[in-house]
């Protein structure tokens, strides 16, 4: 039997209660709402909380073995017509960044990654205020506290509470808030 990892309930009930009260989220029922903050947040804490355990042999291994599927796939697609082509000149992309962390070669930025998984977050919580509330999501704050800022702030103080070891949560601020809105297309 496989032992999956479980996130910890973000919000209690009341809280989530409160949230929808707050933001005032009409669409979809409380249970559903909850469900997906839980899933937008799984991948970033899921991948913050492994960087912290520092395990690189393990990571090693997990990278050595999707280098080889990836370079597979890669010789498979390499001289098709587009988009199989491009897909291919990807695949060697990505292999080419694996073959850097399998042998050590941290020379390209583990930042922007970091980034992504950042923007990623925010990208899953756009669609749940935008799935919830006729407020468009790159609406400027109108000094009501029912705005996409105060929303994420508001989730990423629950996670930071619940998740005290993974700092951004708690670094995150009505100015970065801003830019990771910012920094989501429309």
């Amino acid at each position: 039997m496989i032992t999956r990892f479980t996130l910890k309930n973000l919000f209690s009930s009341e809280e989530i209660t409160n949230l929808v009260q707050n933001f005032g989220f009409k669409r979809l029922p409380e249970d559903e709402i909850e469900n997906a903050i839980q899933n937008a947040f799984s991948d970033y804490i899921l991948s913050a909380l492994s960087e912290l355990s520092d395990d690189h042999e393990d990571q090693k291994k997990l990278y050595l073995e999707a280098s080889l599927y990836i370079d597979k796939a890669r010789k498979l697609l390499e001289g098709m017509p587009h988009p199989a082509g491009k897909m291919a000149y990807r695949l060697s992309n990505m292999f080419s960044t694996l073959n850097k962390l399998i042998e050590g070669k941290d020379n390209f930025a583990a930042d922007r990654a970091n980034r992504f998984m950042e923007k990623n977050l925010v990208r899953r919580l756009k669609d749940i205020w935008s799935g919830n509330t006729s407020t468009p999501f790159h609406s400027g704050g109108d000094g009501s506290g029912k705005n996409p800022r105060d929303f994420i702030l508001t989730c990423f103080s629950a996670a930071g509470k619940k998740y005290p070891e993974i700092n951004w949560f708690k670094e995150v601020d009505y100015t970065i808030a801003d830019i990771l809105i910012k920094s989501i297309k429309r």
